[in-house]
């Protein structure tokens, strides 16, 4: 799906909007945690164009909450490619692509964010205040900083991570951007996330060619800010990635809540937005090929998976074509195929549609 063209202009979503990751991280991107469903009082009817429109135009001037994070895609464990040293733990953003994660978002305004990543004894933030950007890891007390450009309308993508695709508003714009003609929508109502009464937005392909079946957007009845993303692949009754909000405040956090100092004995980074940034997070720029339900990313991460380790590499099908020779990885979801000289191409398709990609170039 398409870097999302349909919630940028929701001031209150724009930063969490990915910034093109690594490739597997952008499919990352149709996913969503299956809230407990508790049935609201009943809401006044609405049409499918009728929400999507106050999805488009809604507001709001600050909120927090706390999101749990489930992805059961079926691929193996992956190497940490997006932390700095390449150490691989529960809070490293790599991780968020499987297996359950906590997240706590605030938000309080164009330019005033923050993120971070929850781990048994230690956490990942992201902060943003004003054009002041700090990344922090807990663990391994590093710290990045880095000046955002004067009047930058939203937080970039400081560590190469998918941690700003794993909230339900990034997510839904990802799925979003997918919409008419290629979309049927429909809409539910009756549920409640995070004690929420909410409106879901149901997404459907109208296209075979891609291997997602369906998408759920839980759509906050009173603010219309998305509170949950639910993606099902074609044929499957449990969703392969949930994302969701279990507690939400629609309150303007404190100022301190954006702000960071290193504390003593810190390591801290200075980064250059560019290509400094690029190289700390191990990738280079993504390419897109095709659009909607059956795009795919491509993105050349030379050494990094040549070296890549383990179950991920192990789980590798030798592949070859016209393009080369590699590696393919294949779930219920997604398809990723690996060259040996380290392009990445991965999508929610079949493997042809990466064959087709890798030789198109």
């Amino acid at each position: 799906m398409n870097v999302p063209s349909v919630l940028l202009r929701h001031r209150s979503l724009r930063w969490l909007a990915p910034a093109g990751v690594v490739a597997v991280a952008g499919l990352v991107a149709t996913g969503f945690f299956q809230a407990d469903a508790k049935q609201s009082t009943k809401l006044p009817h609405m049409t499918p164009s009728a929400l999507l429109a106050d999805v488009r135009s809604a507001g709001t001037t600050g909120f927090s909450g706390t999101i749990l994070s489930r992805v059961s895609l079926g691929l193996p464990e992956l190497p940490s490619l997006g932390t700095v040293g390449g150490d691989a733990d529960s809070t490293s953003f790599t991780s968020l692509l499987s297996g359950s994660h906590t997240l706590q978002v605030w938000y309080g305004g164009a330019d005033e964010q923050r993120i971070a990543l929850l781990g048994a004894m230690d956490e990942t933030d992201v902060f943003r205040s004003g054009r002041q950007l700090w990344t922090w890891n807990s663990s391994d007390r590093i710290a990045q900083h880095a000046v955002l450009p004067a009047g930058a309308a939203a937080v970039p993508d400081p560590v190469g991570s998918p941690a700003p695709t794993m909230t339900p508003s990034a997510l839904s714009s990802q799925a979003l951007a997918a919409l008419s003609p290629t979309t049927r929508v429909s809409v539910r109502a009756g549920a409640q996330v995070a004690d929420r009464n909410v409106y879901d937005l149901v997404l459907t392909p109208r296209t075979s060619a891609t291997r997602v079946g369906s998408v759920h957007i839980s759509v906050d009845a009173s603010t219309k800010l998305p509170l949950a993303v639910r993606v099902y692949a074609r044929g499957e009754r449990s969703p392969a990635v949930d994302v969701a909000y279990t507690s939400v405040r629609f309150t303007a956090p404190s100022k301190s809540s954006f702000t960071f100092s290193p504390p003593a004995g810190a390591t801290v980074h200075t980064v250059k937005l560019g290509a400094d940034l690029r190289r700390l997070a191990g990738r280079d720029e993504a390419r897109v090929v095709g659009a909607g339900w059956t795009r795919v990313v491509e993105v050349d991460t030379h050494s990094q998976v040549n070296t890549a380790r383990g179950e991920f590499a192990r789980a590798l099908t030798p592949v070859s074509g016209s393009w080369g020779h590699g590696g393919l990885l294949e779930s219920s979801l997604v398809s990723v195929l690996v060259t040996s000289t380290g392009r990445v191409f991965a999508g929610s398709v079949d493997p042809s549609a990466l064959y087709a990609a890798a030789a198109a170039k």
